[in-house]
């Protein structure tokens, strides 16, 4: 086994890893930087993946994150199909996958999640979306003409639909709520969102939790828990994700359901930090450590994560969350976090033409905000929910705008 050079190791060439790269060199550091990834072709825009990616007809490849120039002149050094196999917090080294152990000053864990598997009666995985490999599975289901049944009303599920749509494949989504994003937009916009599928002529099986998929000589029998069974001739799943810790299992880093970090991102163990979609991070405005699975804060921590090692701080990452998803041609953009129980309150515009601000919040507090078509609304509300600002702020804001 071979032992490279003491440096900074980032384990995971995705956003949040690349962008802790730029943040080590933006705050000074000049050491060596080792990115390791175990993607053959690694650092492309993964969201993309299920939105723009599957629905062009030309088969474009995912956009790099990084361009090799650019990654040259940073000096960092980006190590494809280099998985890394286990963290030795003791000897400060990270092993991989080609039998190197690679010493470190830091670690930054930045390796994700990956698809939560779905598997049939007869233990074969059914296909996801979650990577190029993914992609091009995704890209036959288009292509080939057959029905395609999609396990999973999130997102992913309706993004994946809409692509497919476009291919003018028929499509099928079935989900155990009957409203699948509610808790995410409210009532009033998951229906509008619902509506949008059905007008582009998605048959939607909503209220009934899939049980069981069983192969068939057709092509799957998809048993819900009802006792109904559908038949499908192609099937794709999209019922979440898993953090990709297994190979952090018995390295003494704290794991809970992802890495255990501070505000700060930092774990329990000294020099091992960890950014993105892996990262239990503890939210001092919501008193508890949760995971937050989205492109812009995976960038905006990473970035952050970078700097406090490069300067030997400690700074919170302090970021108002922002999702968006883009579907028949509208884009969806979600600022902060509706909680159970909040109200939902349209403050502009209409939700039935799809051109609309709506607030959520419980009494007087301010959570989050859903925004369709109102662009230049982006920015006053970010800034409201940054403030903690009220509701009747809120209120006060769209009438004035």
């Amino acid at each position: 086994m071979s032992r490279v050079n003491d440096g900074i190791v980032i384990v995971g060439a995705s956003a949040a890893g690349l962008s802790a790269a730029d943040g080590l060199r933006e705050g000074g550091y000049t050491g060596p930087l080792t990115v390791l990834d175990e993607e053959a072709e690694p650092g492309y825009d993964r969201p993309m993946l299920s939105k723009s990616l599957l629905a062009a007809k030309d088969h474009a490849a995912p956009a790099p994150l990084r361009t090799g120039e650019y990654l040259a002149a940073q000096g960092i050094s980006l190590l494809a199909g280099h998985g890394a196999m286990g963290l030795d917090i003791d000897r400060r080294l990270v092993v991989t996958n080609w039998g190197e152990a690679i010493g470190w000053q830091h670690v930054v864990v930045a390796s994700g999640v990956t698809a939560r598997p779905v598997v049939t009666a007869g233990g074969t995985p059914l296909p996801t979306l979650r990577n190029r490999a993914d992609l091009a599975a995704a890209r036959r289901l288009a292509t080939d003409g057959r029905p395609v049944t999609l396990i999973g009303g999130g997102f992913i599920g309706l993004e994946v639909a809409a692509a497919l749509r476009s291919h003018g494949v028929e499509v099928t989504v079935l989900d155990a709520n009957e409203r699948p994003l509610a808790r995410l937009v409210g009532d009033e916009v998951a229906d509008w969102l619902l509506g949008l599928h059905r007008a582009n002529g998605v048959l939607l099986g909503l209220g009934t939790a899939t049980a069981s998929v069983e192969e068939t000589p057709q092509g799957y029998a998809v048993h819900l828990a009802d006792g109904r069974v559908r038949q499908a001739a192609s099937v794709l799943a999209g019922v979440g994700t898993e953090p990709s810790t297994g190979w952090l299992i018995g390295s003494g880093v704290a794991l809970d359901h992802g890495v255990v970090t501070d505000a700060a991102g930092r774990t329990n163990v000294p020099g091992v930090w960890a950014a993105g979609d892996i990262a239990c991070r503890w939210d001092p405005f919501h008193g508890r450590h949760r995971r937050f699975e989205h492109w812009t804060h995976a960038i905006e921590q990473g970035r952050r994560i970078g700097l406090n090692i490069a300067r030997g701080e400690a700074v919170d990452h302090d970021a108002v969350p922002y999702v968006w998803t883009e579907q028949y041609g509208r884009t969806l953009h979600m600022l902060g976090e509706r909680r159970p129980g909040d109200t939902d309150i349209l403050v502009e515009g209409s939700v039935a033409d799809g051109d609309f601000v709506v607030v959520h919040g419980t009494g007087d507090a301010l959570h989050a905000a859903t925004l369709c078509g109102r662009v230049r609304a982006l920015r006053t509300f970010k800034k409201l929910l940054r403030a903690r600002a009220s509701l009747h702020d809120a209120l006060g804001a769209a009438a004035s705008a």
